[in-house]
């Protein structure tokens, strides 16, 4: 057995969407491999904060009014935060991405610099949009559709990043192309709520063999049975299938 550190990002200011489901993924899925699973809130009140002493950081979606503190606090240990994603998992979901990216510009004309770990600038949207979100990914190596839905607050333009997936339908990134998300070293910034890690476990067992491949932890060998989430995605693609699209098809490259 092994000790999993997961640094849980401002439960307290974002805690939109249901999205603390993807904590309970992760716990639960580091207790069926046997490890113990150790997760940390980090709050504005933390008084240290190191990045680097986790095995995995999770922040979920919150509101625009909360960035510019969140950002302060994390200004500090950017470079942390960067060598961080070099190996190591870092998920953050719907609106939060903004604050990772160069610049983000309000729908009232203001704007305000994030913490630059991705070459994105994100557009607040003077509506909110959502629906279904169903694409095609890789991570870690490994081929994977995931499925979930979307409420877009703000577009994402990307400048020299890859998405991290490509849709098969749904808004993405900006309602004009099929890119979805930001794929960063081993972070992933993604519009998908549901939360994601609860409906695509796939995707939660990936992120649990990045940590075991950088502990060097004997591979866990018991294949999870994903029957009950795997007839789910089948049920929303087939609804989805009916729906009308109007996806710009588009060429695009996704790691």
């Amino acid at each position: 057995m092994a000790m999993i550190k997961i640094g849980w990002l401002f439960p307290n200011t974002f805690n939109l969407h249901g999205d603390r489901g993807n904590i309970l993924a992760l716990e639960f899925e580091l207790r069926r491999r046997g490890h113990e699973p150790v997760t940390d809130k980090i709050t504005l009140d933390t008084k240290e904060f190191h990045p680097l002493d986790y095995d995995i950081l999770f922040c979920p979606p919150g509101e625009m009014i909360h960035f510019k503190a969140v950002i302060d606090y994390l200004m500090p240990v950017r470079q942390d935060l960067l060598t961080f994603i070099e190996k190591r998992p870092l998920l953050v979901t719907g609106t939060s991405i903004a604050m990772f990216g160069k610049k983000v510009n309000r729908v009232d004309g203001s704007n305000f610099d994030g913490l630059g770990l991705i070459d994105v600038e994100l557009v607040e949207n003077d509506r909110v949009y959502g629906d279904d979100l169903y694409f095609s990914c890789r991570y870690n190596g490994k081929e994977m559709e995931i499925i979930g839905n979307q409420i877009q607050m703000m577009d994402i333009l990307l400048k020299d990043e890859a998405p991290f997936g490509l849709l098969h339908y749904g808004y993405g990134n900006t309602g004009e192309t099929r890119f979805e998300g930001v794929h960063e070293g081993k972070a992933i910034f993604t519009n998908t709520l549901g939360p994601i890690l609860v409906g695509n476990p796939w995707l939660t067992c990936e992120m649990i063999n990045l940590v075991e491949e950088n502990k060097e932890i004997q591979p866990f060998l018991e294949e999870r049975d994903n029957q009950l989430e795997l007839a789910s995605m089948k049920t929303k693609t087939d609804l989805i299938a009916k729906k009308e699209s109007h996806l710009i098809p588009v060429s695009g490259r996704v790691r």
